[in-house]
């Protein structure tokens, strides 16, 4: 019997509860590993700077969060102008909420002693209280996935004429993304990149969902709201919004003209007052100074870093590590190598691989991904001219490709996890694309078009 692509159809409330469906068993997959990744001393870091919610959140002692000079190292007001402050306040909210309070919390992590002198001499967090904020950074991923579907599809719904073939593309993209070992790893750490996922795949959805529809000045403003929660996350996060507003800018340069200058205007506005809003290191005397301590302190921190455990030494060792950061699944359970030496941590990851809740490791896997990515990049420069949402994502892409290959300086893999959220997107379209090939040829040999 021929297949005809025009058949190929499924009705709205049948693709909305695969959705579900797809949404709901990835999700599970995403919880039902969190006890079982390997533990990272940062967790310990990060649930310690958590007491700032109870500073600030339970007891209203704002002017004990914000900046004075100087910035010692590895103290909280260092950590602070480091560090994004949304993990921090979700992190104490559940800790809370769970029934933990500020006593409850463990110390700073201290790199050089072992894993039992710091679990011994109370820097690293009780079992119980770990397992809540790592819920709590993977709630996020979770709702990550959620918006690179819908991401997916508002992009597909341009590319492909069939609506089952977009929906295909979200489902693709969506799984691709949630068995990522790299994005797994991390994003289920009581660490700042399950909220930074989510704060990426948010902006990103938020412009994307512009494109196209009533471009008002309400639009705008949630799309600087959904970019200030982002920035909040991780500081990193500023590249992948600048690149999204710079696309928004093109694709409706010819909608807008001027306009678009104004409205841009008001979402960048508004993306630092949600900033400022949620971050009160920053609520003092130094404000105007603060931007710069920023970026001199992360300067600092990056060259110790390259110090410490050695950075790239040209071109094309960047060129290597943007290659592992980006198609690579190899989880990098640890930056530094002594950490292997660790009683404990090499069972540790043997359970966790062993517990089919790493994601997909397969070599095979890594040629799959990049295959689907080219495929998924040439939908979208077909698409180049005519559509706003493509030229937005394949700008995306290849600028965030970019940035990170002339900007990180060590092969750190989380450095690398925002190329992850626009990589899904695309990879999704690839398979699509591919899909759609293949249906289409068998049509044609059947002689149904």
């Amino acid at each position: 019997m021929a297949l005809c692509m025009t058949k190929m159809t499924f009705s709205p409330k049948k693709i909305l509860a695969l959705d579900v469906l797809v949404l709901v068993l990835l999700t599970c997959y995403i919880l039902a590993g969190v006890e079982k990744v390997p533990f990272h001393g940062d967790e310990s870091t990060i649930i310690w700077m958590s007491a700032d919610f109870d500073t600030v959140v339970l007891k209203g002692d704002i002017s004990a969060v914000t900046y004075s000079p100087p910035s010692r190292r590895t103290t909280e007001q260092h950590l602070r102008i480091l560090n994004g402050t949304l993990t921090r306040w979700v992190m104490g909210s559940a800790w809370y909420i769970a029934g933990f309070d500020r006593q409850d919390l463990n110390d700073q992590w201290v790199w050089g002693p072992d894993m039992e002198w710091n679990r011994a001499n109370g820097h690293r967090p009780s079992d119980r209280l770990l397992k809540t904020t790592r819920l709590a950074s993977a709630g996020f991923l979770v709702v990550s996935v959620a918006l690179v579907l819908a991401m997916t599809r508002l992009v597909a719904h341009q590319v492909f004429s069939n609506p089952l073939i977009s929906a295909i593309a979200g489902w693709l993209s969506a799984s691709l993304y949630a068995l990522n070992p790299v994005v797994l790893m991390n994003g289920r750490r009581a660490m700042f990149e399950g909220p930074m996922l989510f704060g990426l795949a948010l902006v990103g959805w938020a412009v994307l969902r512009l494109v196209n529809r009533s471009s008002s000045g309400k639009s705008y403003l949630l799309i600087g709201v959904t970019a200030g929660i982002a920035l909040s996350t991780k500081h990193s996060a500023a590249f992948t919004i600048a690149l999204l507003f710079f696309g928004l800018g093109l694709a409706e340069w010819s909608k807008l003209k001027t306009q678009i200058i104004l409205k841009l205007g008001l979402a960048s506005m508004t993306t630092l007052l949600i900033f400022l809003a949620l971050t009160p290191l920053w609520w003092s005397k130094y404000l105007p100074d603060m931007p710069h301590i920023v970026l001199d302190e992360r300067q600092k921190l990056l060259d110790e870093q390259v110090v410490l455990f050695g950075g790239y030494e040209g071109w094309g060792e960047r060129l290597e590590g943007l290659w592992r950061g980006t198609f690579g699944v190899e989880p990098q359970y640890y930056e530094a190598d002594y950490w292997s030496d660790y009683v404990g941590v090499s069972e540790e990851n043997r359970q966790y691989e062993n517990s089919h809740l790493a994601g997909i490791t397969s070599p095979v896997f890594v040629g799959i991904r990049f295959l689907l990515a080219v495929v998924g990049l040439s939908s979208v420069g077909l698409g180049w001219r005519q559509d706003g949402k493509s030229r937005i994502v394949g700008l995306w892409m290849i600028g965030i490709l970019l940035l990170s290959w002339l900007t990180i300086p060590l092969d750190w893999q989380r450095y690398y996890l925002p190329i992850q959220t626009p990589l899904a997107l695309v990879m999704g379209l690839g398979g699509a694309a591919i899909l759609q090939t293949i249906l289409y040829r068998r049509s044609s040999k059947h002689g149904v078009v």
